[in-house]
């Protein structure tokens, strides 16, 4: 029952406070050890769009004095802890071209102002990480360099003799244009003395999986724990899981008097949990819960959005959606000159996609060109018809880069042509990367008209379906040759921001969850 607690408060603040995410979530943010932070927040949008492209090794990264809580089992009896956690990464030598390298992950834990009396955990362990890239695919193994640690309850301290003891990770992530999914396991064995010269060895083994976007991000890992003495032995199971994200709250302004009636803010929220489930316990433990909770919870950070002038389309059936995106700023420019009956463009389409899923934009191709020193960057024509002078040139270039859009096959890009509802289609899937999802499903035959899909577009529409993305309009038809509106490309849009607000935050947190009620 607890668990379904958790899911459904972790769920109800993402819809109703907003979102949760790290800025661009970091794995390990919560820990390898079972415990839960607060994670690590998304940036606001004004942080977004001031953001520079990285280049060069990436910067260090220091979290310091995160809540931090953590089930103490070696007791026999879990013990809630609520201490600090510090987390610095040194990516020394990572450079933004490496393919593979070296750094250095340090974890240290402490009591805090709110830790039960009696009851401590002092941890600092650094880790050595060895990566390499593989195309889009970075794989990262952790060995302990360094682990000194010391659990005390009440009269007893547990200190970890290192020379018998272990903690690995192996961790795979995959890069896509719009999300950054991983996956990786976890095992540790620590051995730990007492003063009486006691051992107590605490086993965990366990899968981890997350993933990373403009909108949200997931880390949850789904742990096996055996705790033995030698006289007594528990057996549990635990998912610690930090879910972080951004909404949109829409205010009405108060005055009547004043130039706007209102606008929406953004508001970004983490909420942190874990649960747990005892399968074998100390016979000293019959009469006490064999489940449990506990959860770490933040402050919401709020940023005002622009409140542009749209009432010349008040009324239009996609007004929401085009409101929404002119606030997060995914639709520039004059509202007034905005036309949602219109037939958008390749290129206006494809800056929509890259601003809403916040692609990294290269200097180089900016317009004109960032310089250095009193020459500017040269730049590559890759196709005949993309040309630097065009204002929206690095967003093409970063939706190509990104292998998102390759042209149509002639070797131009066609940039001012419209473009075709299944093209549009195609092009949101593949942010997500989620085209294998089309893998085990037989051809799409949820539209009347599916016979008008072309070959090359099958696989990624049918995925499109799969998660919600696309759906039949009201005569059961997908219309895939028609040229797409701007109203059309703005509620497309506007599903793939929420999708990658609400269904991956579900999918990455109730379905693992779920399996300790198997």
């Amino acid at each position: 029952m607890r668990k379904r607690i958790f899911i459904s408060l972790l769920l109800m603040a993402i819809m109703i406070f907003g979102t949760a995410v790290t800025a661009f979530g970091r794995v390990g943010q919560i820990g390898f050890f079972g415990g839960i932070t607060e994670g690590v927040r998304l940036p606001l949008t004004t942080e977004m769009i001031l953001a520079q492209a990285a280049t060069g090794n990436q910067p260090n990264l220091n979290l310091t004095n995160m809540v931090y809580t953590e089930i103490i089992w070696i007791g026999g009896i879990p013990i809630e802890f609520e201490g600090l956690m510090n987390m610095t990464v040194s990516n020394s030598g990572r450079g933004a071209s490496a393919q593979a390298g070296t750094r250095t992950v340090r974890y240290t834990v402490r009591p805090g102002p709110l830790s039960p009396e009696g009851v401590a955990i002092n941890r600092d362990i650094t880790f050595n990480v060895n990566w390499r890239r593989e195309g889009n695919q970075i794989i990262e193994t952790y060995s302990v360099a360094r682990w000194t640690e010391a659990i005390t309850i009440g009269e007893a301290v547990f200190a970890i003799d290192p020379n018998r003891s272990s903690h690995e990770i192996s961790i795979i992530r995959d890069i896509t244009p719009g999300v950054t999914y991983y996956s990786g396991v976890v095992s540790k064995r620590a051995v730990y003395v007492d003063g009486d010269g006691n051992t107590t060895t605490h086993t965990v083994m366990g899968q981890i999986y997350g993933f990373e976007s403009a909108w949200s991000a997931v880390e949850t890992h789904r742990l096996t724990g055996i705790v033995d003495t030698g006289v007594w032995q528990l057996q549990y199971q635990q998912v610690p899981s930090v879910a972080v994200s951004k909404e949109l709250q829409y205010r009405v302004n108060e005055p009547t008097l004043i130039s706007f009636a209102g606008n929406y803010r953004e508001v970004t929220n983490n909420l942190s949990g874990l649960n747990y489930v005892i399968n074998i316990a100390p016979t000293f433990m019959h009469d006490l819960p064999r489940s449990g909770s506990a959860y770490v919870t933040n402050f919401n950070r709020f940023e005002q959005l622009i409140a542009p002038n749209l009432n010349s389309i008040r009324g239009h059936w996609a007004y929401q959606d085009i409101r929404r995106l002119f606030a997060m700023e995914v639709i520039t420019g004059n509202p007034e000159h905005f036309v949602p009956n219109q037939a958008i463009t390749r290129a206006e389409f494809m800056t929509m996609l890259a601003r809403a899923v916040k692609l990294p934009l290269d200097e180089a191709h900016m317009t004109p060109p960032v310089q250095r020193g009193n020459r500017p960057l040269q730049v590559q024509l890759v196709f005949p018809d993309l040309w630097p002078n065009r204002p929206d040139y690095a967003y093409l270039r970063a939706i190509n880069e990104a292998g998102i859009a390759v042209g149509r096959g002639d070797g131009h890009f066609h940039p001012d042509e419209q473009i075709w509802r299944e093209e549009a289609y195609v092009l949101a899937l593949r942010t997500l990367g989620l085209g294998r999802l089309s893998l085990d499903m037989p051809p799409v035959s949820i539209y009347a008209d599916s016979d008008l899909i072309s070959p090359w577009a099958m696989g990624d529409i049918q995925a499109a379906t799969r998660i919600g993305l696309i759906a039949p309009d009201e005569y059961g038809n997908l219309n895939p040759q028609e040229y797409m509106t701007k109203a059309q490309a703005a509620a497309l849009i506007n599903r793939l921001i929420e999708y990658m607000r609400h269904e991956l935050i579900w999918d990455y947190t109730e379905n693992i969850i779920n399996f300790m009620n198997q």
